[in-house]
């Protein structure tokens, strides 16, 4: 991927990911329990930085293959190709996932045929703990059944081994494309574990409001009206309002009895779990996933 480093990058993520954590959906507390596999993917754009060619700089790359000749060579024409190129190379899955736990690397190249554990068990087994790196299957028991199992399994990239040097130009550029993009993700995940830091502990309280529910609150949130998050998570925000005359604007929208508008602003008086009152301001705006309205608010105790 390459690109001005202020464009923004479309980044294929889950729904539930960009609401909780990146490892499991149904750890961050703005998610009502579905788990990462059952989570869809979009494709959505975030204002990251790409990472571009000049920032690059080494591209660490772990290269699997049984034949020692074949490993070599492989290693030998894609560092001659890319100076920029690092390969490591391994003739079994078990000293590659040694490699993989003791060292970072931008990208692994595999063969699909490997005794005891083939390229596409390797990728699972990969998978399971770094499942964004990127995984080039290089194979030359190449077909459509295995390309297409190796889709399904979400593989990087599949190229059918050939001869000839151009074979490794077009490796070597596919491994650089990988693992541009995949420290652009890298970024992007630090953007949102910032982002998402700097929310919790916002000094105001931060909430969101999907088909009438409270779907995320943050810690000051529930400390402004006396609930847990678990006792708020799912609730309406009817239970937190002492006067519906006053608050028919805000319910309004986060009921979706109003049309839709991209922010409002309102003050009311809230009520607390034990019963006291407090004047609350409140401004908000909409968001939206897979087009379900929703709404996202900053709200405020007067008189603090």
């Amino acid at each position: 991927m390459r690109g001005n480093p202020t464009d923004n990058v479309t980044v294929t993520v889950s729904r539930g990911l960009l609401r909780g954590s990146r490892r499991a959906a149904s750890e961050g507390p703005m998610l009502r329990g579905q788990p990462r596999e059952a989570v869809e993917s979009e494709e959505i754009e975030i204002p990251v930085p790409a990472t571009t060619a000049e920032e690059l700089g080494e591209v660490r790359v772990l290269h699997v293959d049984d034949e020692p000749e074949v490993n070599e060579m492989t290693k030998t024409l894609l560092e001659r190709v890319d100076d920029d190129i690092s390969v490591v190379a391994e003739t079994s899955v078990v000293a590659a996932l040694d490699h993989l736990r003791d060292d970072g690397f931008d990208c692994i190249v595999s063969d699909y045929e490997m005794p005891n554990t083939d390229g596409l068990e390797f990728l699972e087994i990969v998978r399971e703990e770094h499942p964004d790196l990127p995984f080039i299957l290089f194979t030359g028991k190449g077909s459509e059944g295995i390309a297409s199992d190796a889709i399904s399994a979400g593989v990087t990239d599949y190229m059918q081994k050939g001869a000839g040097a151009e074979q490794y130009e077009m490796l070597a550029n596919r491994v650089r494309n990988a693992a541009e993009r995949y420290r652009t993700q890298q970024r992007f995940w630090d953007a949102l574990s910032w982002y998402r830091r700097l929310v919790e502990h916002s000094l105001a309280g931060v909430f969101i409001v999907q088909d009438g529910e409270l779907v995320y609150v943050n810690e000051h949130f529930t400390e402004i009206f006396g609930y847990t998050r678990q006792e708020l998570i799912g609730s309406t925000p009817g239970v937190l309002i002492s006067s519906y005359g006053e608050a028919a604007e805000l319910l309004g929208h986060v009921t979706g009895d109003h049309r839709p508008t991209d922010t409002f602003q309102c003050e009311f008086t809230g009520l607390r779990r034990d019963g006291t009152k407090i004047p609350v301001e409140v401004h908000g705006g909409t968001i939206s996933y897979d087009d379900d309205p929703g709404y996202i608010g900053i709200l405020w105790d007067r008189d603090d």
